[in-house]
């Protein structure tokens, strides 16, 4: 015979009843606390899988106006679904709806763009309009281009500019009167800095966009009302990285000079008792230097012969006056004139011999290159040996110096410097390292910590000892007290006729669960037959 549902019901509460009963304190708390634990976890799943998430329907900031007009343009559409932001500079919409409404606004013509640009001059500008409207169109075209140009510079967020350009005018006037200026306000992004060269950016972008505009006629403010200046010199900035830079150099190669040291003196002499320290002064001028030599040809002294011309002539004649007698010794002679010879032949020779030589011209620039070293310094400190501590022996001091001495001439590029000048330039001194020390002091820690592991270990062992010596006169003492020869008796449960059935049943459960469930079963079972 099936049993009803009540009936049912009625079995699985009593079961239900009977298992909690039999549970301890403990368990009812951890079963609780995991049964809530599990509800609040995934309430809150649900509650965060099923929230709307919204997003700005454009990425940058708009205008309130704008704002304004993407709202009505929803609410025209029957959109309704839509968050303003704290600051009514963004629209925030659901995700999954975005998309569609960026299209739908797109094809309404939003977000609209309402400053004026060079476009509206090829879009329906009035045929009557004058002078003074164009140039007022003009400027302000000018204006938002310049500002919109000026944004593309990192670390500028937003900008606005106004100009001021001179009137056209038929009168001679003054180069200030017939300049422009501008007035710039930028808006830097947080946590940005603007450099030198940046902020020289904007003065170029400003003084080259419009005509007649100076560089002293500009003035750039950022949102904290600091003016930002242009410095023409090397900036401060530049001069220290500059400094740096040859710092660095400087360091990697003492570095480098001081590494090859120790590691060639610490193989000798050992690794903890060398220690090298290296300081050099090195040279960051750039030299440019041009020669422009001239030397014969290399097989001859006199160079390479170019041209050669030689030319001969010659004269023999006889008969007529010649030239004769002695200077000056006759009556009416004039002294230091020749006289004639009556009589006798002359003869006459020219020769000429032109030769044009050419020499090897030769012309050289050279550079030195910087980041030469131009003096150097080396420190050798040597563990000293324990009967000597503040001495070193002579033979090791010279073997040091011996090698240092290489290093010292090869830095310096002179194999001519005498060794006296070497000798200056290089210090060995002895020096007690602290690693002895610290090996002594770490030896008696050592012994230190031995003792106290030992002491430690016996503690230990003592309070194990007492412990199970306590265990054991104990279970001697339960022992005697408790005679197991002697059986015994269970009590009847059912044996007191004064205890009604419920109150007999209540300590029946809490002292034997598993009985109360079999008279439970039981009669349950008989109730159904």
């Amino acid at each position: 015979m099936k049993r009803s549902w009540i009936a049912q019901i009625k079995h699985t509460k009593e079961l239900f009843s009977s298992y909690w009963g039999a549970r301890s304190s403990k368990q009812k708390g951890i079963f609780i606390g995991t049964f809530l634990f599990l509800i609040i976890s995934l309430s809150t799943f649900i509650f965060f899988a099923s929230r709307t998430e919204y997003i700005p329907l454009y990425t940058g900031q708009l205008t309130q106006r704008e704002v304004g007009d993407i709202t009505a343009e929803l609410d025209k559409q029957g959109f309704t679904d839509y968050q303003i932001s704290e600051t009514a500079t963004m629209v925030l919409v659901p995700e999954k709806e975005a998309p569609g409404l960026l299209v739908n606004l797109a094809s309404a013509g939003f977000p609209k763009d309402n400053k004026i640009n060079f476009d509206i001059f090829g879009e329906n500008l009035s045929f009557g309009a004058t002078d003074r409207q164009y140039d007022i169109l003009e400027r302000e075209a000018m204006q938002n281009k310049l500002a919109k140009v000026l944004t593309n510079v990192d670390g500028i967020k937003s900008s606005e500019v106004i100009l001021t350009l001179p009137e056209d005018s038929v009168f001679v006037r003054s180069e200030d009167e017939d300049s422009a200026s501008a007035s710039v306000m930028v808006e830097v992004e947080p946590g940005s800095k603007l450099s030198s060269p940046q902020v020289k950016a904007l003065y170029t972008l400003v003084s080259r966009s419009v005509p007649n505009l100076p560089v002293e006629n500009i003035t750039i403010m950022n949102q904290y009302s600091e003016t930002l200046e242009m410095q023409e010199s090397e900036s401060a900035d530049q001069t220290l990285d500059k400094f740096d830079e040859q710092r660095k150099i400087q360091q990697n190669v003492e570095r480098d000079i001081q590494k090859n040291l120790q590691s060639l003196l610490g193989t000798i002499l050992g690794t903890d008792k060398v220690y090298v320290q290296t300081f050099v002064r090195i040279n960051f001028d750039k030299v440019k230097v041009q020669e422009n030599l001239v030397k014969p040809s290399e097989d001859s002294d006199k160079g390479v012969v170019v041209s050669s011309e030689k030319n001969s002539k010659s004269y023999t004649g006889s008969g007529g006056n010649a030239a004769g007698g002695v200077v000056g010794t006759g009556e009416g002679d004039v002294p230091g004139y020749v006289g004639n010879n009556s009589s006798g032949d002359s003869s006459y020779e020219e020769l000429q011999d032109k030769v044009n030589y050419e020499v090897n011209r030769i012309n050289n620039e050279i550079i030195k290159s910087p980041y030469q070293i131009e003096d150097i310094t080396i420190n050798v400190g040597v563990a000293s040996s324990p009967d000597s501590p503040n001495q070193l022996p002579q033979a090791t001091q010279d073997n040091i110096r011996n090698i240092v001495a290489n290093t010292v001439r090869t830095a310096l590029g002179h194999p001519e410097m005498t060794q006296e000048e070497i000798d200056q330039r290089i210090t060995v001194f002895p020096h007690a390292f602290a690693e002895n020390t610290t090996k002594e002091s770490n030896e008696a820690f050592n012994w230190l910590y031995i003792a106290a592991g030992a002491a430690g270990v016996l503690l230990i062992g003592g309070i194990l000892w007492m412990i199970m010596r306590r265990k054991k006169q104990n279970h001697v003492d339960l022992e005697e007290e408790i005679d197991f020869t002697t059986p015994v008796k269970e009590p009847d449960y059912f044996a007191e006729q004064e205890l009604d059935v419920q109150s007999q049943l209540k300590k029946l459960l809490k002292q034997r669960p598993e009985d109360f469930t079999k008279v439970i079963r039981t009669w349950l079972n008989d109730e159904e037959a």
